[in-house]
This record gives C-alpha cells, structure tokens and sequence, in this order.
C-alpha cells in the first residue's frame, strides 16, 4: 500500500480529497494532510509519504517550493499539483516541474484523480519517470537561494565567489549589472487566477536559466516576487556590455510573452556595481520601489540614483476628495467617469511623488469603503493581494480600472440571477442550516442529487464563484454581524461556524473581510 499525503491551505478541499474515490481500494493510504506549508514539511519527515497532492498557492512557502523541499529529502517522491487555472497549457511548457499532473480543482473528478494517482504508482513501481529528479538537481535551487541571500546580506566577496564557483557558477569579473524582473499583474490579471502566481514565477525563472546557458556571465535567481540577474562582466572594447545584457532580456521578454502570454516588468541596473554593492541597491530597488512612478521598463545608469532617491509620506486622508467623484460616477454607471477619477488620482500621487506603500494602503481603504456604500459592488480578494505587490504606479492603476470594470459588469448581472436560478435560494438555505458544518461541494452535489463535477461546474456559472469561495464568504458575513452584537468569543464563534482551528478562522476572515477578526472586532467596539 502507497502512502499519500494531502496539502492545501482550503480545508474544506482536503475533505472533497478525502471523499472523492475510496483510497483504500486503490491500494492507497493517506498518512497525513495539513493546510500549513510549514506543517507540511514537519509531517513530511514524520510519515514519510510515497505521493504528495499539494496545492500550488499556498501562503508563506508556495507548492513549487514545497516540491523541490520534498525531492531534496527523498528523490523518487511523487508529486501532483493542484491548480485553479483552467487554461493550463501555456505555463506547462515553460515550468520544468515535471510533476505526475495537473489538476484543476474546479474540474476534478474522482475519475481524473484515480488516473493521476495511478500514473504515480506506476511510476514509483518502475523508480522512473517524470519527476525523479537526482537530489542535486532539486538542491541547486536552495544552493542558488543561499548564494543570492550571501550577496544581498553583504557577505564578503571573496568568500561569495568562492561558494559560487563550488555550486559551478563562475563570476571571474569585478563588475556586476543588476536586472530585477517581476510580474505586471493587470495582464497577469487577465488570464490567470491568484494561486497560479507562484507556478508563473517558477515560469520565467525556467525560462530566464534556459537563455543564461547561452549568455555568457549572466545568472538568474529565484526570489520570493521576482527574478533576480546578475551579470558579471569586464571593461572590452571589443563587447557592448549593455547590449549583452539588453538582449539577454528582450529574449526573456519574447519567450514570457510565447509561453506565458504576458510581459514581465524589467528594472535594469547598467552601472558596473562591485560585488559588495548590489545588496545596498537591490534592498533599496526592492523595499523602495524606486521605479513606481516611472515606466513598467526602468533602466538605472547611475546606481548612486537609485539609494539618494525620496518620496514623501501620504498626507492623511488625502484620497478622501475623490470618493464622492467615483461614488457618482458608479451610480451613473459612466465608465469614462471613473476612468478619469482614476487618472486623476495617479496624476496626484505622482505630482506629490508619494510613498508607493502609503498609496497602494489608501488606494486599498478608499476601494473597501466603495464596497462598504455599494453592497452590490464587490471587488474579488486578488486585487488587494495585487495591490500590495505591484511595482508600478500604471499597473496598479490599470487593475483597479479593469476589477472596477469586472465588478460592475458583474452587479449589473446580478440583477436578474435569483429569478432565473432559483436553485440558489436552495443551497442557500441549506449552507445556511449548516453553519456549524464543514460543507463541500459534494456535500452540496448529493443533496441535490447531482453529479459533484457538473455541480461545480453549474455553481461557479451560476455565481462566479466556488461553491468554496461562496461558502467561506458566506460565513465571514455571519461572522462580522456576530462580531458586532455579540461578546462570544473567537474559538467558539469560530466552532459554530464550522472552523474547527482558530488560525484557520482568522486567516479565512482576513482573506474575506480585510483584517483579523480581533482586529475587526476592536474597530466596531471603538465605534459604539
């Protein structure tokens, strides 16, 4: 029997995991399952599974790490991803995870997950295959990662290049160029889901190593947002250094463009900088996003601009002015309208060079006090985890005029969908009669007597969401009214709604309502 262990950071999915075929006849035992990336590798050591079903998105350390983790502590490991991107082809043939399979959760059938597990087994019958990578090959990412930490953190030179040169990396040049590349997410947006935003970056990372065996001096690193390049070069005449490393990433640029479908954002460092010195400038391109008010494509000439470069705290509530603007502009549904208000909102910020973090955190309020007016409105969660990460001033403004765009498009459907789907007000009633429960699709599929794939697939055209995203919404609703009214406290207003772990609780309401449930609760309090 082959031991199997689950991970995914939605709990309720491990329980349609756990449901879907009867492991057991399959000669499968599942030895353990967890949400949390950090109890994962713990569990990991412990039960030693055969196959692991890992979801990619996971927070803090993502499923494409967790795999690499995973081969290094036991090569012949089998590994199967699971994705919410319907459109898949495209990053399959630029990742090089070479996991068993892919399998999209909206979409999987008990059918499809006997399938994928049986490809597993037979490969860990025959000790070859698909993934069975030799342990050195899973580690040269975690070597890389310590080389790239030991040059951020200002280890010595000399002894930097000297670990270099034993993972067979060779920096034989004093001088250094620095790119950072990172994702424009209103394209990114545009075709693929949040939890595919690690599998992305894996992507680009693929194919940045892929060019670099054919660019002489050139090394690319995996960061937790970006791509890091390092190219180490010497003064000749006889070689345009910048044009080396230009074309390095108008090649990086077309082949994300092939695979991917998108253009990543490229800052480029072009003055030489000694070893010793890109920790100072990649720390202040990084925390500081100096490029934020510039184009998506940055070029620094002079590296001394980048660590003497200022922006100017927030003034409070210095969004407030145009509030009522867009409130107008919704009621009236004027697209143009709220396109301009936005434009105008840039044009200030960058007029007054504001701090990027204060203005994505009062762009972030200003979108949640719109939903709080306009119950009708909703903005989905992945723009406010966007906004917290993007780089530029144009690609934040862009996503929050394409979400203002998908958001009203969506409450002018919403107008007319209880009539014509009158099967809603049904699992409303029961979602509702089983707060404490722990509901799945299944679940769901079987009381009303239909096929769980075809259900998901009904539900989600039905609403736009999940039947997991509709419930855990549904219940973080009941939870801020309960947090109102009532003095319960958290573990058992968390039991009573189903959620037997408070940290699961609290992250759920975080992801749904914005902050911590104590948090929310303290802000409500203050106000009575």
């Amino acid at each position: 029997m082959f031991r199997v262990m689950l991970i995914d950071d939605d709990v309720p999915m491990l329980k349609v995991l756990r449901q879907m075929i009867d492991w057991e006849a399959h000669h499968l035992q599942i030895v353990g399952s967890t949400y949390s990336s950090a109890k994962a590798l713990h569990m990991f050591e412990e039960v030693q599974p055969d196959i692991v079903i890992t979801d990619i998105g996971l927070p803090q350390t993502n499923g494409i790490e967790l795999a690499d983790r995973f081969i290094g502590l036991k090569p012949d490991i089998r590994v199967i991803f699971l994705t919410c991107h319907e459109d898949f082809q495209f990053a399959q043939q630029a990742v090089k995870l070479k996991a068993d399979d892919y399998l999209i959760k909206d979409q999987l059938t008990a059918e499809q997950l006997t399938q994928s597990l049986n490809k597993s087994v037979r490969l860990l019958k025959s000790r070859a295959g698909l993934i069975n990578r030799e342990a050195a090959s899973g580690s040269s990412q975690l070597f890389r990662k310590d080389l790239l930490q030991r040059v951020i953190g200002g280890a010595p030179s000399e002894t930097t290049v000297a670990y270099a040169g034993q993972i067979g990396i060779s920096w034989n040049y004093p001088w250094f160029m620095l790119g950072i590349v990172s994702i424009h997410f209103s394209s990114f947006d545009n075709r693929y889901n949040q939890s595919e935003y690690p599998l992305i970056l894996y992507a680009i990372y693929n194919i940045a190593l892929e060019l670099s065996e054919t660019s002489e001096g050139i090394t690319p690193f995996l960061e937790q947002d970006n791509i890091v390049i390092l190219y180490n070069f010497r003064l000749n005449l006889a070689q345009n250094a910048n044009q080396h490393l230009h074309d390095y990433l108008q090649r990086l640029r077309f082949m994300c463009s092939h695979f991917l479908k998108l253009q990543p954002s490229v800052i480029t460092v072009t003055d030489k900088v000694e070893l010793k010195e890109i920790g100072p400038v990649y720390q202040h391109i990084v925390r500081g996003k100096c490029e934020f008010y510039e184009s998506p494509d940055f070029i620094v000439s002079d590296a001394l601009h980048v660590t003497s470069q200022i922006f100017q705290p927030a003034p409070k509530g210095f969004l407030e002015s145009y509030v009522s603007e867009l409130e107008r502009a919704i009621i009236r549904e004027d697209l143009e309208g709220i396109h301009d208000t936005l434009q105008e909102i840039a044009g200030v910020a960058r007029e007054m060079s504001v701090v990027p973090g204060d203005f994505i955190r009062e762009l972030s309020f200003m979108l949640r006090g719109i939903e709080v007016i306009f119950s009708s409105l909703k903005f989905e969660e992945d723009l406010f985890a966007y906004l917290a990460r993007t780089r530029t001033l144009e690609d934040a403004m862009e996503l929050v005029e394409r979400k203002f765009m998908l958001a009203m498009r969506s409450r002018h459907k919403g107008t007319g969908s209880p009539v014509q789907e009158p099967k809603l007000q049904v699992i409303q009633q029961y979602i509702d009669q089983h707060l404490a429960d722990n509901i799945t699709s299944i679940d769901m599929a079987r009381y009303l007597f239909l096929n769980p794939s075809y259900f998901s697939r009904y539900f989600k055209r039905m609403t736009g969401l999940t039947f997991t995203d509709y419930v855990h919404q549904h219940k973080m609703k009941v939870a801020t009214k309960m947090l109102k009214m009532s003095s319960q406290n958290l573990e058992s207003l968390a039991v009573g709604l189903g959620y037997s772990d408070r940290t699961y609780f609290s992250k759920v309401f975080k992801k749904y309502i914005g902050s911590t449930p104590s948090e929310y609760k303290a802000r409500h309090s203050a106000r009575r």
